[in-house]
């Protein structure tokens, strides 16, 4: 899926598989996903493959996303994961446009980045831009479900 951001920026970003995926458990390292970006930004061009997020922080960025549609502000305005690398940030409305961040940090930088450098990318959507983004990370996630474990 693309992201498409103000200025013609874009994050590609994609769940390539698990991390393990030998690893058929329900616990943490058998739910970590590499999670695949090429950005095209203000700040630079590269791509990355690291294990960024797990099958459950993806559910919970699409839940993020839900409440957006509605102009409603999501319950953090700050989403943050386990690993640092990625986090996403509801910067406010402006009219039937929701403004929202997408930082990078740690491995998901260029790798010639800047300690005291931000990368991001800043993203301006309508009602049926999110839903569209929702659509679009639940289709990636439905390829990589929850690994429950043996019950």
């Amino acid at each position: 899926m693309i992201f498409n951001g103000i200025d013609n920026q874009t994050v590609e970003f994609k769940i390539t598989n698990y991390q393990y995926p030998d690893i058929k458990s329900g616990d943490w390292d058998g739910n970590w996903l590499l999670i695949y970006l090429n950005v095209k930004s203000n700040v630079g061009h590269w791509q990355t493959i690291d294990p960024s997020l797990t099958t459950w922080e993806i559910k919970t960025l699409i839940d993020w996303f839900n409440d957006l549609p509605n102009n409603k502000k999501p319950k953090f305005k700050h989403l943050d994961f386990t690993e640092p690398n990625l986090s996403f940030e509801h910067i406010g409305f402006n009219g039937n446009k929701c403004l929202i961040r997408l930082r990078f940090a740690l491995e998901s930088r260029p790798q010639s980045a800047v300690e005291d450098r931000e990368y991001f990318v800043d993203f301006e959507y309508n009602r049926n831009e999110i839903k569209q983004i929702i659509s679009d990370l639940t289709n990636e996630l439905k390829k990589f479900p929850d690994r429950k474990g043996k019950e």
